[in-house]
């Protein structure tokens, strides 16, 4: 009995020695596999190119002069830098102030399309595009969308007017896709709040300028906010009463239509009731015309 309990207990004894070497065998194996894995990693890091930009500490709102203390030089890597960066402060300010011309967040990088020119002003004209017209017209709670169109958003125009030959009310969409530069005199900042304003100034080019000042003298014009990133095409023709309740006919076609049936009272006996009938046209009589 003392035999077979030795011979277990050398059994036990080799079984856990082996299990022991094993389990350090894999975990050493692991852990170098990790550690490989960090040093490539870190290898590949290290051969990524940086480069100096540029970025902003703090929120720089429009029409800002940006100070050396909003700016700090931050690494970039080489190949994702934005166009129009700079790579160091003193080509920010040294040459002469700058304003902001979009608010710029804090840890965003200073671009030149965000920012005045040397000594610039940073006035509507310098947020408009190149070859772009910027065009003012006046809107209301109605027509300016309640007061929630904000500067850098995307609209539509509808022009309602009366129609020259059927004298009739009509609406339809004049201009896509507009891009609004200011509200009132606010071209720089966005609020989550509406604001009722009194007016609006788009950016479009020289005949979509013309078009709008043409449709600001003869009709209304109202806005249709697009969503963000909505750059599809309308694809709406004119509008007018016609189609109001759906009907080719007019909206108060129904008044002046003829009537096809009437009601007669039929009388049987002691007895009456109302049979609704057809009402057949009278056919003209040739030879009475003659």
């Amino acid at each position: 009995m003392s035999g077979k309990l030795i011979i277990m207990g050398v059994l036990a004894v080799g079984f856990g020695a082996t299990s022991y070497v094993a389990g350090n065998h894999y975990l050493e194996s692991q852990t170098q596999a990790r550690l490989n894995e960090l040093e490539s990693n870190r290898t590949e890091q290290q051969n990524i190119e940086l480069s100096k930009i540029v970025v902003a500490t703090e929120e720089l709102r429009f029409g800002q002069t940006i100070e050396p203390e909003m700016l700090k030089l931050v690494d970039w890597p080489e190949d994702s830098q934005p166009e129009g960066g700079f790579s160091s402060i003193d080509d920010v300010i040294a040459k002469g102030d700058r304003r902001a011309i979009q608010t710029i967040l804090p840890g965003e990088p200073v671009l030149a399309a965000k920012v005045t020119g040397e000594n610039s002003r940073a006035g509507l004209a310098g947020i408009i595009s190149d070859g772009m017209r910027a065009v003012t017209i006046p809107v209301n709670m109605v027509n300016g969308v309640g007061g929630f169109v904000q500067p850098g958003d995307r609209v539509d125009l509808v022009l309602t007017s009366e129609d020259n030959e059927s004298e009739e009310t009509v609406a339809k969409i004049i201009m896509e896709n507009v891009k609004v530069l200011s509200v009132d005199q606010d071209a720089g900042s966005r609020s989550s709040t509406a604001k009722v304003a009194q007016s609006v100034t788009l950016e479009t080019d020289t005949q979509g300028a013309q078009k709008i000042a043409l449709a600001n003298n003869v009709g209304s014009i109202s806005l249709l906010l697009r969503s963000v990133g909505d750059a599809s095409a309308a694809n709406a023709g004119t509008v007018n009463s016609d189609n109001l309740n759906g009907s080719n006919k007019g909206f108060l076609s129904f008044l002046q239509s003829e009537a096809t049936t009437t009601s007669v009272r039929v009388v049987y006996g002691d007895e009456s009731k109302n049979v609704t009938v057809r009402i057949e046209k009278q056919k003209k009589d040739n030879n009475n015309n003659n």
